[in-house]
């Protein structure tokens, strides 16, 4: 709830709602399964905030932004656990939406990344100040078309296994409030070519399953050379 009241207090300050911040409050609002008491509270706070910040050479705006704001604090109509399959765009596009929906944090823990469109959205979410982390294998890290160094070279904090097995998982936990999982490599192929499958699940319990198999294998492992 306070992550969402800071979001709406900061696309309000500027007077500029812009397209990408409309996503990502539909977006914090349908991962966070909100109960009905919680979005009358929001709602309640988007009048406040409103009221407080309206002039009449910013009304346009003000008005806008309530409208804007409301419509996306609703109960959500999808589950709080979604599959996709592949071939086809639909795992990629759903790897791509929650990395650019972050606000704060991305778990990665991939066996490979090689898929351009998947790199270039990570490394626009490092230069949106989204603290990364990503865990990887060492070997595929060497694979023609591999990206992990240049996002090593960006800034984002890389780290492999050290033995000579492979860290074949391959999840995603945004905000702490999604999980992505599943058989689908970050790779053009996976797209275009194999048989593959996600899971994205809003499920807390499971969510900090992952979690904490991530940061047990981020001590295990070392920094990217």
């Amino acid at each position: 709830m306070d992550e969402l009241i800071d979001y709406l207090q900061r696309t309000i300050a500027d007077e500029i709602l812009s397209k990408e911040e409309k996503r990502t409050l539909k977006s914090m609002v349908e991962e966070r399964a909100l109960d009905i008491n919680q979005l009358n509270t929001l709602r309640g706070k988007v009048f406040e905030l409103a009221n407080a910040k309206i002039t009449p050479a910013n009304y346009p705006f003000i008005m806008d932004w309530i409208k804007t704001a409301t419509s996306a604090l609703v109960l959500p109509t999808t589950s709080t656990t979604d599959a996709f399959f592949s071939p086809g765009d639909a795992c990629r596009n759903t790897i791509i939406q929650r990395i650019d929906g972050a606000i704060k944090q991305l778990q990665i823990c991939v066996f490979t990344i090689s898929d351009d469109s998947i790199t270039k959205s990570l490394l626009a979410a490092h230069r949106r100040k989204i603290q990364i982390k990503v865990i990887t294998d060492n070997d595929k890290s060497l694979d023609q078309g591999s990206d992990i160094e240049q996002l090593a070279r960006a800034g984002i904090p890389v780290k492999m296994d050290v033995s000579s097995n492979h860290m074949h998982h391959k999840f995603m936990i945004a905000d702490m409030h999604t999980l992505i999982t599943g058989s689908y490599n970050w790779t053009l192929s996976a797209a275009k070519y194999n048989h593959e499958n996600i899971l994205l699940t809003r499920e807390a319990n499971v969510i900090k399953s992952f979690s904490n198999e991530f940061d047990k294998l981020w001590n295990e492992m070392k920094n990217i050379d």
